[in-house]
């Protein structure tokens, strides 16, 4: 199950809410585990919402548009209450009789929809909302939803509805994973190394980047994962006016490997919907021994300062102090300030901070909790020498953390 239940009720209790709507795209998911490719689509509109009480004896229920019904035997669900809504008039559709039936499917579906259906076809979300809160005796209660917007207008057909901005709150629940989240992020970050590993072969002097970057995509497409960025796969190093600079992200990928210079990787995608991230550097050729030393306090910094401190009730902020102590008064490191340590929780989104809106600004601290999966970045930008970065991902244990991948963080050298 990927929704954390207990976590929820736990927080739900601790934000004194009593209920929560989940109608963004990937908190809709969490809480249901019911997906439809049109939902990956991005509608600036939402097209789904979670109803879940803090009271766990209160049912939850679901609002999904009724020409999707179907989708319920694919993408099974733990809540037992389904409210239909019309999308695009497709229930006209449905509703209109013909003599030929899609067995067994129809049937199925016929009865599925007869065991889990709980009220009328509504016109549209919002009606379906409001339906499920007075069907579940929240029509007074107080309730966090993830879009404010569908708040209001929720509101507007509930005057007694005490509403809340919920977002902080569904990243906070999602912060602690369950099994089987945490299985999907193990495997994806097994999928990803993978992929790496084939295609560290494929690089030497003259190669057109672009051929390793497919070989990457073909490789992790091939054990049922997807890449996030297909135009790109390695988003790391690009050309500029005949330039190569090794750190340039979102560049162009026409460019051909060159002896004397690092490559690095960094690659994204998901597997069962959930990210994987990470980063390595290579050198091909002889690096200087300068770079060597840089690179070497740079990793010692990684683990002695960040690596062995992840645990349950460290912060962020204290990951951050103790990379970057190391690195101040390192003389192996021309420009020290160049590194950026940068810690994420990692799930259905790439980037999931749990630190409060707006996460994207100026980092701020939060805590590490058992069964967190944490990316750790330690990327270093400068180029008196040349860059160099490493990330790696950790569910956190009750007592320390294990990392997913076994690729070492070290400069790997491509004679």
């Amino acid at each position: 199950m990927l929704f954390n239940h207990s976590r929820a009720e736990a927080k739900m209790q601790e934000a004194g809410v009593d209920a929560i709507v989940g109608a963004t795209p990937r908190n809709f998911y969490y809480a249901s585990e019911y997906w439809t490719t049109v939902a990956k689509w991005g509608h600036q509109e939402p097209i789904f919402a979670a109803i879940v009480a803090q009271d766990r004896s209160t049912e939850a229920q679901m609002v999904i548009p009724e020409g999707f019904f179907g989708n319920i035997f694919f993408y099974p669900t733990w809540i037992p209450k389904v409210r239909p809504v019309e999308m695009m008039n497709t229930a006209l559709i449905n509703h209109e009789p013909e003599e030929v039936r899609l067995e067994p499917f129809q049937s199925d579906a016929e009865a599925a929809y007869a065991q889990r259906v709980v009220a009328p076809l509504a016109e549209n979300l919002i009606e379906g909302i409001v339906g499920g809160l007075k069907d579940m005796g929240l029509a007074r209660a107080r309730v966090a939803f993830d879009d404010m917007r569908i708040a209001g207008w929720v509101k507007q057909e509930l005057p007694d509805l005490d509403v809340v901005d919920g977002h902080d709150l569904w990243l906070d629940i999602r912060k602690v994973k369950t099994a089987e989240e945490i299985e999907r992020l193990r495997t994806g970050a097994q999928i990803n190394q993978g992929a790496i590993e084939h295609i560290i072969p494929l690089i030497a002097p003259g190669v057109v980047w672009g051929e390793v970057a497919r070989a990457y995509s073909e490789y992790v497409r091939s054990h049922g994962a997807e890449v996030l960025a297909p135009e790109r796969a390695l988003q790391f190093g690009s050309e500029y006016e005949g330039e190569y600079y090794p750190d340039m992200l979102f560049g162009d990928i026409d460019w051909r490997v060159r002896s004397g210079k690092p490559i690095i990787f960094e690659s994204w995608g998901t597997f069962k919907d959930y990210h994987f991230d990470f980063s390595r550097t290579v050198f091909v050729g002889e690096p200087s021994s300068e770079y060597v030393e840089m690179c070497a306090t740079i990793h010692n910094a990684w683990r002695e300062g960040i690596q062995t401190r992840v645990r349950p009730g460290i912060s962020t902020r204290e990951l951050f102090k103790g990379g970057m102590e190391l690195l101040y008064d390192a003389p192996e490191v021309p420009t020290p300030k160049k590194t950026l340590p940068f810690f994420h929780s990692i799930g259905l989104d790439i980037i999931e901070h749990p630190s409060g809106f707006p996460a994207f600004g100026r980092l701020k601290p939060w805590e590490l909790e058992e069964n967190t999966v944490l990316n750790c970045e330690f990327l270093y930008f400068g180029h008196t020498l040349d860059p160099f970065h490493i990330e790696s991902t950790f569910v956190v244990t009750a007592d320390g953390a294990e990392c997913f991948q076994t690729m070492p963080e070290q400069l790997r050298v491509l004679a």
